[in-house]
């Protein structure tokens, strides 16, 4: 029979010579290695750790060579059975196997004898490119993408390659204790810088910096350490400090700005909002303090009523979760006419379908619909005295829409009549004199 030699651990197989390196290996995230590439290197590597451990205890005997029953193992074997069957049991076993069976016995000792003649290391064999993509570490490859990122206001480096890096971390954060990780890796500060640098040289595309916002929206989202480690940075003060620039101007002036900085674009505004919303979602401290800067603000002046749909329906949707999770904010205590005017109209066009700019959609109707509900759940006495008629034509209307689309009956119908309900039954109810109680 033939004896594999434990060390190093090797096998000549037509799918593996490989040698298992001191390192474990960690599934790799983003674009560095496919995952079907990492699952096949695994495999091939299990099978060349299992021809080194097994190979004495089974007594493989290669194809092409007869063995008496004397030879095997057990010596019950019948006359002309090519191989022992060791019976170890479980797949790596059928892996075991498989291997042996594939294998060319002339080749295996043509390369043990290499080895052993040449003093051949792994490097040497397979080169330092086969090496890094079966044994590596993690987190010191996050961190080169770090620096990477870090590095933006080189010119030398492309926005390309930022991208690149942050689809990298992007990956890596989408799993909540990585994302823990970030601020002490030193990754929270570089995103902050990279997406909101305006100096000369130094600020990037809207396309890299909107990705920028994603992977720090990715990182907060329910994950109270991170929305700390964010606050502690004066996050939230520097990215609602860029809301201006995406609409409003300088009419809230506790955002701070930069006045000569230029409008942000759609897809950079829909990831900073996205950022906002993860970062002071189930915080009442980091919400009262996004109150005092005036956040909530610029979402109902601006925000709800923006020409963009998905700021508009980001800015309801974050206004109606807020509300719920801390209704006693005091943005809404002295809302003036004149802006209850606009927010109402901003409403009832987006439960009719009518943003200011292009039709809108059912879900903002659905979103618009539930914010209408928070906001009178919260003030009931918010909007003039004709906003309910004028709410219910609007509603029927979209429900109408949406049976000519679904069908009667759809869920997402029911939905928009059940909300207008509750928006009605706040609305008749406040319409009733005290001494008809």
């Amino acid at each position: 029979s033939l004896h594999l030699r434990p060390s190093p651990p090797m096998c000549a197989s037509a799918s593996c010579g490989m040698v298992m390196s001191r390192k474990s290996s960690r599934p790799r995230s983003g674009r560095a290695m496919p995952k079907a590439a990492r699952a096949v290197a695994l495999v091939l590597v299990v099978a060349c750790l299992l021809c080194g451990q097994y190979a004495d205890a089974a007594a493989l005997v290669p194809v092409g060579e007869s063995s008496s029953p004397a030879a095997l193992p057990g010596g019950n074997q019948q006359q002309g059975e090519q191989r022992a069957q060791p019976k170890l049991g479980g797949p790596m076993e059928d892996l075991l196997h498989w291997a042996v069976e594939h294998s060319d016995p002339d080749k295996l000792k043509e390369v043990m004898q290499k080895y052993r003649d040449s003093n051949l290391t792994l490097k040497d064999v397979y080169g330092q490119e086969v090496l890094d993509a079966l044994f590596y570490d993690e987190y010191e490859i996050v961190r080169g993408k770090i620096s990477t990122i870090a590095d933006f206001r080189n010119t030398s480096l492309s926005d390309e390659q930022l991208s690149d890096a942050l689809a990298e971390l992007e990956g890596f954060v989408e799993q909540i204790d990585n994302a823990g990780n970030l601020h002490k890796m030193g990754g929270l500060a570089p995103l902050v810088e990279l997406a909101l640098a305006v100096e000369d040289g130094a600020r990037r595309s809207e396309e890299v910096r909107a990705q920028g916002l994603l992977v720090l929206g990715i990182a907060v989202q329910n994950n109270p350490s991170v929305q700390e480690d964010l606050f502690g940075l004066e996050g939230l003060q520097r990215l609602a400090g860029r809301l201006p620039h995406c609409g409003g101007g300088a009419a809230l002036i506790s955002l701070r700005q930069s006045e000569a900085m230029p409008s942000e674009g759609g897809a950079f505004c829909g990831k900073l909002l996205y950022t906002l919303s993860g970062l002071v979602k189930n915080n009442q401290t980091i919400q009262r303090a996004a109150n005092h800067i005036g956040l909530f603000d610029w979402i109902l002046r601006v925000g709800v009523p923006h020409s963009s749909l998905a700021t508009a329906k980001k800015s309801m949707a974050l206004l109606d979760t807020v509300l719920a999770q801390n209704p006693e904010l005091p943005f809404l205590a002295n809302v003036p006419a004149a802006l209850q005017a606009e927010v109402a109209t901003a409403l009832l066009g987006h439960v009719r379908g009518l943003a200011s700019l292009g039709a809108g959609d059912l879900d903002a109707a659905e979103k618009s619909l539930q914010l209408v509900a928070r906001l009178l759940a919260v003030r009931p006495m918010l909007f003039s005295e004709g906003f309910r008629i004028e709410l219910a034509s609007a509603a029927s209307g979209a429900k109408a829409g949406c049976e000519t689309s679904f069908g009667v009956g759809d869920e997402l119908c029911e939905t928009l009549a059940s909300l207008a309900s509750q928006c009605d039954a706040i609305l008749s109810a406040r319409s009733v004199r005290d001494d008809e109680l």
